[in-house]
């Protein structure tokens, strides 16, 4: 059986062809230019567009028997009626609604209300608050639908307007619990229930329609699954749907995820816990991890420099200078959107190559934060499962192994949302009776190993870190 995944992230476009027999046959990636996604802000049809082009690329002539898609958790585009764009989509990068999400804070109650009932603190990464936004800037809401570029895509695919509990749920205005849109976060937002998509799951699918079938160049009338958020199905790509395996992505940003069976709240709000395609996940999420290093290479050193240049470094050295990773704010554990970051400890003999070692160990101890709080609520995880740009670089997977003190697992598969997709795919076909039973790829993960004789130098490294990270 032959089935497509189609993924709209947060920085491209990613197609996927999949055959049961043979595995992946075909695969496309482009990233979004300028002109397309700039500040938090994309063009929702000309993402649409891209999308479409690239499928038609690698499945044209094809004789395609299902359809999945992957979006981001965090975004949001306002529509009118005939759901033609009104506002561009606001990603999780946007961040102008963050003196709001400050004042909110501040109101303990209401944000004690917001975190139990969503499981999402008031930040500006979340749709919830880019909606008061941009009511505030004066944007009329009345007779407007708010769409996510996944439920977007999925609307020009098939006609019907549904949005997947899962992707809603990271939202902010989706009842952990119920699984249904939250009335007290909709009244916050000043939105109706009516003005977002019917919640679907999984199972859920729709016909793909005469024209886009057209377009593509494969057969009409084949299910397409709703799109469901990437992070969500990271944890479906990388098997562990079940308890006591984390999924660890690091590329445009950094998240770490464990499977629940019920929902976790900690007392001191440091984690989000959101729907995954089934049960819950409980995790933690970084706003700076690879856009750090793109902001280093391209706009700090102005290209002078490749990446393989910059790993020249081979040993460490204790005057690495210390980088906390809040270009964009701080999303876990601190949830302060406004903060900023840099570089610390900084010393007249430090080389370039210097800098961009303690920038990916900054990541690493804020991931590495969030790890230890993880493990608070949840447990120490069997397994660790690590997907995302990290996985191009060796010296920057045996800094995650080192810190961590654990053994990690690089998924043969590093795009792991995609291959979530294609389970989601490959069960709308029938190839599956259960997601569980998608192991494609399972046992063949290369293994990565931690040196003890660097624990050590981690641990003073990280104790700087944290000396930094608490002297605001």
């Amino acid at each position: 059986m032959l089935v497509l995944a189609i993924e709209s992230s947060t920085s491209s476009a990613k197609a996927v062809l999949y055959d049961t027999e043979k595995g992946i046959v075909n695969s496309e990636q482009r990233v979004y230019g300028s002109e397309i996604s700039c500040g938090g802000k994309t063009d929702p049809k000309a993402v649409f567009d891209l999308c479409m082009d690239i499928a038609r690329k690698v499945a044209e002539g094809q004789d395609v028997e299902a359809i999945a898609l992957c979006g981001i958790w965090h975004g949001i585009c306002v529509c009118d009626r005939k759901m033609e764009p009104v506002t561009p989509a606001y990603s999780w990068d946007f961040t102008e609604s963050s003196d709001l999400c400050r004042n909110i804070r501040n109101n303990r109650e209401i944000q004690g209300k917001l975190y139990q009932r969503t499981g999402c603190m008031p930040h500006s990464i979340y749709p919830r608050h880019t909606l008061q936004y941009l009511a505030s800037r004066g944007l009329d809401m009345k007779d407007k639908y708010f769409v996510t570029q996944g439920g977007f895509n999925f609307f020009h695919m098939t006609g019907e307007f549904l949005e997947s509990i899962s992707t809603q749920s990271g939202s902010g205005l989706l009842n952990l619990f119920t699984k249904k849109y939250d009335e007290y976060a909709l009244d916050m937002a000043g939105v109706k229930e009516n003005q977002f998509g019917q919640l679907a799951t999984y199972h859920d699918v729709r016909p793909l329609s005469e024209s886009t079938a057209k377009r593509i160049g494969i057969k009409a009338g084949i299910p397409v699954v709703p799109s469901h958020p990437d992070g969500a199905l990271n944890q479906v790509g990388n098997y562990a749907h079940k308890p006591g395996v984390m999924t660890l992505s690091v590329g445009t940003s950094g998240a770490l995820r464990v499977s629940t069976r019920n929902p976790i709240l900690p007392k001191g709000n440091e984690l989000w816990c959101y729907c995954g395609v089934e049960n819950w996940i409980s995790g933690a999420a970084i706003s700076g991890a690879c856009n750090c290093l793109n902001w280093f290479k391209e706009k700090f050193l102005c290209n002078m420099f490749s990446y393989a240049q910059l790993e020249e470094v081979q040993t460490k050295k204790e005057n690495v200078p210390v980088f906390l990773p809040f270009l964009y704010g701080e999303r876990c554990p601190g949830w302060d959107d406004e903060r900023r970051g840099g570089f610390y400890y900084i010393e007249p003999d430090m080389s370039v190559q210097e800098f961009y070692y303690g920038l990916q160990q900054g990541i690493l101890f804020n991931l590495y934060q969030c790890y230890q709080v993880l493990c608070q609520e949840n447990g120490i995880p069997e397994k660790i499962y690590v997907s995302g740009g990290i996985t191009n670089s060796s010296r920057w997977l045996q800094m995650l192994a080192d810190i961590f003190k654990k053994e990690i697992y690089v998924a043969e598969y590093p795009n792991a949302s995609a291959m979530g997709a294609v389970a989601l795919a490959m069960y709308a076909g029938g190839e599956l009776k259960n997601l569980c039973d998608f192991t494609e790829g399972a046992g063949c993960a290369r293994l990565v190993s931690p040196k003890k004789a660097n624990y050590s130098y981690y641990d003073v490294q990280y104790e700087k870190f944290l000396k930094v990270y608490n002297n605001k």
